[in-house]
């Protein structure tokens, strides 16, 4: 069973991404094609990108907490971004609802396998260094962050 504070993370990301579910949900057809006003991905795209996200996610999470080195990340985040949205155009809606329901699952799950001690463990990021805390942290706040340009997009 989770510690407390584990469980308050995994539930706190959980609550995220339920919430963004549901917002992706409840988009049309021409919403989900709507450009974001932050940087004009298409707002499918970018809920292609955060179930993507999910997957990544959890993969660091495992490794990380296994003390498996973390991979290198090529480019800047609007580099990875732009690369994605030029492979991932018009994603399948009904897929990346899919990949956003088991991802968040899975990435829930790998959060709920920590032990509080983790959290404080060591872990490096190319040339960054840091500990498993803040990866966990991130989880949410990528969710929350694209949560947000939605609903910007939705009310321009």
């Amino acid at each position: 069973m989770a510690s407390p504070e584990i469980a308050r993370r995994a539930r706190s990301f959980k609550d995220a991404a339920t919430a963004f579910l549901e917002l992706v949900e409840g988009l049309d057809a021409s919403q989900w094609q709507t450009p974001s006003v932050e940087d004009g991905r298409p707002i499918g795209t970018i809920a292609h990108h955060v179930a993507l996200g999910y997957a990544i996610g959890h993969w660091r999470v495992i490794a990380a907490a296994s003390g498996y080195p973390q991979p290198s990340q090529q480019g800047t985040a609007v580099e990875r971004n732009a690369a994605h949205a030029a492979g991932s155009l018009a994603p399948d809606r009904d897929t990346t609802l899919q990949l956003l329901r088991t991802g968040a699952a899975a990435l829930e799950a790998a959060l709920r396998s920590l032990r509080d001690d983790q959290l404080d463990a060591e872990i490096t990021v190319g040339s960054v260094r840091g500990t498993i805390a803040p990866l966990v942290d991130g989880a949410r706040n990528h969710v929350l962050e694209h949560d947000a340009t939605i609903r910007r997009s939705m009310s321009a």
